[in-house]
């Protein structure tokens, strides 16, 4: 059983790991237009939004490939800028195939600074 339950999460993880390079090609994120794509498969996806040079209330909206995803994971490059943004307000919208959060993210944050988030489908809770 726990070997079981074990590759269980393990697999999402390494395939979401495997989508990151594919995320990190997509566009970045704007607040009109279609908004930022997700780019994996019907089980992982990832996303990327800039926050260089900051943001301040931005509505960001990812489209995600299927509606029963759930957000796993947010991860930022460079490591300095962890801390240096903030997520709030996050939310799926249109049936689960949107997720939608407003960003704040300090000036400071370098050219290149990224957040990348992950999504993954049957994941509990």
């Amino acid at each position: 059983m726990g070997h079981r339950l074990r590759r269980r999460y393990v697999l999402p993880v390494l395939v979401a790991i495997a989508c990151v390079p594919a995320a990190l090609l997509a566009a970045s994120a704007s607040a009109a237009g279609n908004g930022v794509r997700c780019v994996g498969t019907a089980d992982f996806c990832g996303a990327t939004v800039s926050i260089a040079g900051g943001a301040s209330n931005r509505v960001v909206t990812i489209n995600l490939i299927d509606t029963n995803f759930k957000r796993v994971a947010v991860r930022v490059i460079p490591s300095t800028s962890r801390g240096a943004y903030s997520i709030s307000k996050a939310s799926f919208q249109l049936g689960g195939s949107q997720y939608r959060f407003t960003l704040n993210a300090v000036r400071a944050n370098p050219r290149g600074a990224r957040l990348i988030l992950l999504f993954a489908a049957g994941v509990p809770g």
